[in-house]
This record gives C-alpha cells, structure tokens and sequence, in this order.
C-alpha cells in the first residue's frame, strides 16, 4: 500500500524499528550494511538516525554523522521499494538536513553510485553538487561524493 506523504511521520529512529530497517536495506541495496552497521549508528548518532512512518509502520530510513569537517555526512538512506516515489525520500533528506541545521552543521555530503538515477536527480533538485568521482567505491560501480552547502 501506497500512502499520502503527508499522512507520513518523520521520527528518530529506535531498537524496535531495527528489524524493518534492515529489510528495507537488503530490498535496496546489492551490498546491504549489515545490522550491527545499524545498531552502532543509532547509539553513536541518535539524533542523525530517523524513521518515515506511514500508518504505522516504517517505510525508511536515513542515518548519519557528523565529520570533523563539521558536515553531516549520510551513510545511509532509503525507501521500501514498495513505497518509492511518492515523496517519503525527499521528506526523510529534507527531515535530517533540518536536524543538521539545529546541529549549527555547515555542510551535507554523501556517496552515491553513478549508476542510481532515482537518488542522483533527488540530490540535484535538493541543491547537492558532485565534488568527486570515487573509483571502484562500490564492488560494482564508482561513486559521487555530493555535497551541499548550507548557511
């Protein structure tokens, strides 16, 4: 079932959401994390670790942290593919670089396969630039590292 994003909450993410996130992982990714990757963000990171909840049940999730360069630097992002396109990842981007705001952060940045599209047009229209291409990032693609800059 698809929802209305704006039925959708955007929360911090918890233990008990741990379960569903790592579904929604290895639906999305060639490579998942696996949960452990999970489980130290949300006690590393708390606050950079959030949730999209729809009618009750999580539908994604985003997690990151804060590098020395005073940038929020996200590990990780993503949307059930069930519940892909219909706004649950601008909310969730938005959502977390709101949060990154309250932190005083300075910048965003990312990794993203050259291969994913769907993210790489996402991270154009919110403002993100490409810096640099990563060789062999990934097993089977390079990266963009993406940045933008807030004030």
């Amino acid at each position: 079932m698809v929802y209305e994003v704006s039925e959708c909450i955007v929360r911090n993410a918890s233990l008990r959401d741990m379960e569903k996130i790592v579904k929604i992982e290895r639906r999305s990714f060639e490579y998942p994390y696996p949960i452990t990757v999970f489980i130290s963000a949300l006690f590393l990171h708390p606050e950079l670790f959030l949730v999209i909840e729809c009618g009750g049940l999580v539908k994604g999730y985003i997690t990151g942290f804060v590098t020395t360069s005073n940038c929020c630097h996200i590990a990780s992002i993503a949307v059930d593919p069930e519940s892909r396109g219909v706004g649950l990842g601008k909310k969730l981007l938005t959502s977390f670089e709101e949060r990154c705001s309250e932190l005083k952060i300075k910048c965003l940045e990312l990794e993203v396969s050259v291969k994913n599209e769907r993210a790489l047009n996402l991270y154009r229209k919110l403002g993100y630039k490409i810096i640099e291409r990563l060789p062999n990032y990934y097993p089977d693609s390079d990266a963009y590292l993406m940045r933008k800059e807030v004030s």
